[in-house]
């Protein structure tokens, strides 16, 4: 009996489903009706498992974890009853004190690593001899060893791709111990924080002897239109058994209703192995983009004397991409603009340890704000992330490296590459290239040293595996051997990318990692920064600005003396105006006019933890959504390029105590034709947008209600309202769910807000708080966005709100009943909110 998942997030209205989406919600509420048992990754993944042949499933629940290095502890009969009671997947980093001396230093935002040992107990009351036993780990932060028994399974050195083992040799029945020592004691081991330990899913599967190799499969679809697309399918079947297979192959194509679309049936007779090349024909397929990201499955039943024996699925897309020179992208025939954004994995609080709930929140702000596409910076991410860009409609570059033979970081993985590289890309590209989302492969980023020879080997394997993609490198250009070129820092100065299209016609650009600039939420200046000059990296000298300054796409003051005195240096604006060598609306203007620029992929989406300027600063402010997930003013000026829904937004806030009568430069984003200001009810008058891509009025600040209107065609089409706050009084809890299932996995985000009494947000609120969470939930992560607050995001449950907010991250414990939410403030009226769990 077959167990079928089929999700798709076109054409579906969520809120009918649930009241607040998550993919656990609108996937596994409605397919707990007809599945027996799976996890919310199987969901996401959408994954076909069959009972009675191929078994997957989650062991990520009651392990053993000791951040010490106990003396032979890999042994079965190892005493660890003592040890730490925890839930996978787990970052002990995180977990750990801020502190200047730790050896992670700023790559690393000061946070330990050390050396952790995992222990857990799998029972079997029977094994079967037909049937393989492995186990699976999505990701393992760093050099890793497995025993199970007391048997070593082996070695992995890389932290940011999978890995497997065949357990069958070793197991008995009744009780079989798994132990992993996790070695993270040398650092830093990356350039930005990396976490330390099972920080993604671990997967007991089960299958029979014969059975479809996974890696082997590869879909691709060779012929496109609107009318029929050619489906090809190139696969192995093994056969572990002494005696020949004989076996019936049925191949099903379905769509994303689960209807049938394309089906046949091969007979075969091998002995070890046998490869399978077929081609489908499908009549008017839904095509994936972005806008409309339609999902097929493609399911392969193994059977031998008419019973089952394996069956395997795995989603795929329909659809054609071009990379045509001095042309552009042509997703489906249709040309289209690459408006990308890089991310580390961390997710702030959390460290690596990222929840699928927490994964989608992070993934659909950056859906709604016009993101049509993601680079993994600079490493293969967790599964579940190229299945989610697949079902909401994102664009990935997949990176696979960061450097190559030269390391970048004393103990990073270059010290393995000579010995892992070819077998960890090859890897890499077989577990992504049936993904849609992915278009593009990166196979490193500022790669020390490198040379023209060094780049052809890497994409001349990377091809092995895959020809369907272009390849390309970030800041590679130089190399003759990617076929898009990749520009990074370098790209943001003047003439640079007219110049290389010059040189090299027949090469599209992409902005691997453009544009850099930062901002800091909530704060602002009105004279323009310039890292350069106003705060060189270790690598840049200040007398270094006047020669670099004719490059610069230089940003006019917003005015004549700074406004906003008294601000720490070590924050940023923002307004659009603390740059590194070009501001985004500068740059987006050029990926407009040059049809050779294809767009580019901002640094950085997200604040992430490490890479920061010094002691005590967590991060630099390069993301445009801060640490906590609370969206900077970037984002809104990102939304009036990208999205197509009409919108605006001002800043900035409008309480600026003992400004009265000083003109505020008050700054409109909008994505309509022109926009109208009010003061209290007052018209500043009615300004066009133009290629400045904002506009500012100077208006002499009086307390009040500051109001936008945008119109296009003379309609009105958005407003927005901000009015100024009077003494801080309380704080709002506001919740992305209403409900958690008591499954010890659902996820909800709890934003507080510092108000006055009439409810008005208070924008430079500051006030200690303190936070109590009971009953059926836990306070996994605390975050308020300040790069500079170096409190333990885990375990220190006062905070001070940073520019009015703070947010808190909790899980299901797994009990079911009420969820008790308490915040108490220095000098505020106390809240609290109650949140149902429920069992499904």
């Amino acid at each position: 009996m077959k167990q079928k998942v089929f999700a798709n997030t076109e054409n579906v209205c969520l809120n009918q489903i649930h009241p607040n989406p998550t993919p656990q919600s609108f996937i596994l509420i409605e397919m707990k009706k007809i599945i027996l048992f799976i996890g919310v990754y199987l969901a996401l993944c959408q994954v076909v498992f069959s009972s009675e042949g191929r078994q997957v499933k989650s062991i990520n629940f009651d392990w053993k974890f000791t951040l010490t290095n106990p003396q032979g502890a890999s042994a079965k009969a190892f005493d660890d009853t003592k040890w730490r009671a925890l839930d996978l997947p787990h970052d002990w980093s995180i977990e750990g004190e801020f502190k200047k001396e730790n050896p992670s230093g700023t790559s690393g935002a000061f946070l330990p690593g050390g050396i952790g040992w995992y222990r857990k107990d799998i029972t079997l009351e029977k094994i079967d001899p037909n049937t393989i036993y492995s186990i699976r780990f999505d990701g393992v932060y760093l050099n890793s060893d497995v025993w199970i028994n007391g048997f070593h399974l082996g070695f992995h050195p890389n932290g940011y791709l999978g890995f497997e083992y065949d357990l069958t040799p070793y197991l008995i029945e009744g009780k079989n111990t798994i132990a992993v020592k996790v070695d993270h004691s040398k650092l830093p081991s990356g350039r930005w924080y990396t976490g330390s330990g099972i920080y993604r899913n671990v997967w007991w599967e089960t299958k029979n002897r014969t059975y479809l190799l996974e890696e082997d499969l590869f879909i691709t679809t060779p012929q496109v239109s609107t009318e029929k697309a050619t489906v090809h399918l190139a696969a192995s079947i093994l056969n572990q058994k002494k005696r020949k297979a004989k076996i019936e192959v049925q191949i099903n194509v379905l769509d994303k209703e689960g209807q049938l679309v394309s089906s046949t049936v091969k007979k075969y007779q091998f002995q070890k192995q046998q490869e399978i090349a077929l081609d489908f024909e499908v009549e008017n397929p839904n095509l994936w983009s972005p806008k409309s990201p339609s999902m097929y499955t493609m399911e392969t039943i193994i059977t031998h004397n008419g019973k089952e024996i394996d069956c395997y699925s795995t989603t795929f897309g329909i659809r054609k991409v071009e990379w045509k020179p001095n042309e552009g992208v042509f997703l489906n025939d249709e040309p289209i603009l690459i408006k990308g954004l890089s991310n580390h994995q961390d997710a702030g609080p959390l460290g690596v340890a990222v929840p699928e709930d927490v994964l989608y929140r992070r993934l659909k702000m950056l859906k709604d704000m016009g993101c049509n596409a993601l680079r993994t910076a600079h490493h293969p991410f967790a599964p579940e992330f190229y299945t989610m860009c697949d079902t909401m409609g994102f664009m990935v570059m997949d990176e696979a490296f960061d450097g190559w033979w030269n390391t970048k970081a004393k103990f990073d993985y270059g010290l393995h590459f000579e010995e892992y590289w070819k077998k960890d890309l090859e890897t890499f590209i077989k577990r992504d290239r049936n993904h849609p989302s992915v278009v593009i492969w990166s196979v490193g980023n500022e790669v020390k040293g490198y040379t023209n020879e060094q780049q052809k080997l890497l994409v001349e394997e990377a091809k092995k595996w895959d020809t369907t993609r272009p390849v390309t490198q970030g800041r590679g250009y130089k190399g003759d051997h990617i076929d898009i070129a990749g520009f990074n820092g370098h790209g943001e100065f003047k003439n640079v990318l007219e110049k290389y299209n010059e040189d090299h016609p027949q090469k599209l650009i992409i902005g691997t990692e453009i544009t850099h600039t930062l901002q800091t939420r909530g704060v602002y200046r009105t004279k323009t920064w310039y890292r350069t000059k106003d705060n060189p990296a270790p690598w840049e000298k200040p007398e270094h600005f006047k020669k670099l300054e004719p490059k610069i796409y230089k940003i006019e003051d917003l005015s004549e003396e700074e406004v906003f005195e008294g601000i720490s240096p070590k924050y940023q604006s923002s307004y659009d105006n603390s740059i590194v060598r070009i501001g985004v609306r500068d740059d987006w203007n050029r990926v407009e006019q040059m049809d050779f620029y294809v767009g580019n992929f901002r640094w950085t989406g997200f604040d992430y933890l490490g890479e920061s300027f010094n002691w005590p600063a967590r991060t630099a402010n390069f993301g445009i959504i801060d640490l906590a997930g609370f969206p900077k003013d970037h984002y809104y000026l990102y939304q009036s390029l990208w999205s197509d829904q009409p919108m605006v937004h001002l800043l900035p806030h409008w309480s600026h105590k003992g400004k009265e009568g000083v003109k505020i430069p008050v700054v409109v984003y909008t994505n309509c034709d022109e926009a109208e200001l009010f003061l209290n009810g007052a018209s500043l008058g009615r300004k066009p947008m133009n290629e400045s891509r904002q506009i500012v009025w100077q208006v002499p600040y009086q307390k009040g209600e500051l109001k936008v209107v945008a119109y296009t065609d003379d309609k009105i089409q958005a407003s927005k309202t901000i009015k100024t706050a009077e003494e801080a009084y309380t704080t709002t809890l506001t919740t992305d769910k209403r409900v958690l299932q008591a499954d010890r996995k659902d996820v909800l985000h709890c934003e507080v807000s510092v108000v006055d009494q009439n409810g008005v947000f208070v924008p430079n609120a500051s006030n200690e708080l303190q936070f109590k969470v009971t009953g059926g939930g836990h306070l996994i992560g605390i975050e308020n966005g300040d790069i500079l607050d170096m409190s333990s995001s885990k375990y220190d449950l006062n905070r001070k709100a940073f520019n009015g907010k703070c947010l808190l991250i909790i899980q299901s414990n797994g009990q079911k009943g009420n969820i008790k939410i308490e915040v108490e403030g220095e000098g505020l009226k106390s809240q609290q909110l109650i949140i149902n769990t429920i069992v499904l």
